[in-house]
């Protein structure tokens, strides 16, 4: 098997690179499943969102609406 390792700064092994023809050995798989596609939001969607956005911030600014920490905001994802 022809794995290629990945080191750290201070000569640690990381990680490892195995081709995939090896990796369906090791697993006993036959062909790569690809990740199902999602489709893409509509740009009116991803204006929208971004219009949303801007009238919070502008409303945290005066005062109007509370901050979140970005702990918080990734909490809620």
């Amino acid at each position: 098997m022809s794995f290629q390792y990945t080191y750290d700064a201070k000569g640690k092994p990381v990680g490892v690179f195995v081709p995939i023809t090896e990796w369906n050995k090791i697993t006993g798989e036959t062909k790569y499943i690809k990740p199902a596609k999602r489709p893409l939001p509509s740009k009116e969607k991803v204006l929208s969102s971004i219009e949303k956005g801007m009238r919070q911030v502008n409303q945290i600014e005066k005062g109007k609406l509370k901050s979140i920490s970005l702990n918080q905001l990734l909490d809620a994802l």
